[in-house]
């Protein structure tokens, strides 16, 4: 601009350092807020991860406790087993009550086991990315998506088995109100032994089995899992 005396136009300097300046400062900013922000979400999804397997290891715990009662009542089962087919190889000297007794128990009292997954599918569902050893998700997954899968299948198949024979050999059988033989024919009592024999061999003795080694995963996976909880000051109570 100009005065009316025609004096030269007075021009101010842009503070472009300044304002260089300025704009770094707010960039930097933003840059620090987001990545604090990543990294207080990452710390909030790890602590997240270890809750939900905190509660991995409390199902594991409520399983194990499950398993020892279910592993007491097959190995009694097994022995009723034993007792009922010895006494059907001789009908005419049977102790009845005894028999009956056995096969009543074997057919009310057959427990089988349905391992929770309840904590598991919340875990993969949101924070397993967030689990540091990938040894362990990995054994996690074998177990959970396979190892369990195959116990619930094979105590669903040992139920109808068992329940078959029982719905319907035993009674062609086997009076249980009198608890007395229905027939002496050899072939049906024959029929009788065969049956109950593939639910001992065949279920009974090898769910047992599986139920042991499925007993030696759990105690594996309980150690590690309160392994990487304690290093990470996690408390797992009394699992």
């Amino acid at each position: 601009m100009s005065d009316a005396a025609g004096a030269k136009p007075v021009y101010r300097r842009i503070p472009w350092r300044k304002i260089l300046g300025e704009g770094v400062l707010i960039v930097v900013s933003v840059f620090i807020a987001i990545v604090l922000e990543g990294v207080f979400q990452e710390r909030g999804r790890k602590q997240d991860a270890l809750a939900a397997l905190a509660q991995v290891l409390d199902e594991l715990g409520e399983d194990r406790a499950d398993l020892a009662e279910i592993v007491a009542e097959q190995e009694l089962l097994d022995h009723r087993y034993r007792d009922v087919l010895r006494w059907l190889a001789t009908p005419a000297t049977m102790p009845r009550d005894s028999v009956g007794a056995a096969l009543d128990r074997l057919g009310r009292s057959n427990r089988t086991l349905y391992p929770r997954r309840g904590a598991w599918t919340a875990l993969i569902a949101t924070h397993a990315t967030s689990i540091e050893d990938r040894r362990l998700l990995t054994r996690l997954g074998n177990f959970f998506e396979s190892r369990r899968d195959r116990i619930e299948d094979n105590g669903s198949a040992y139920d109808f088995n068992l329940n078959d024979v029982m719905r319907r050999t035993v009674p062609a059988v086997w009076d249980p109100v009198r608890d007395r033989l229905l027939t002496r024919d050899a072939r049906a009592i024959s029929e009788l032994r065969g049956q109950l024999r593939f639910l001992h061999t065949g279920w009974n003795l090898y769910y047992l089995d599986l139920l042991r080694e499925y007993r030696t995963e759990i105690d594996a996976l309980i150690a590690d899992i309160g392994s990487y909880l304690s290093a990470r000051g996690v408390p797992t109570g009394a699992v």
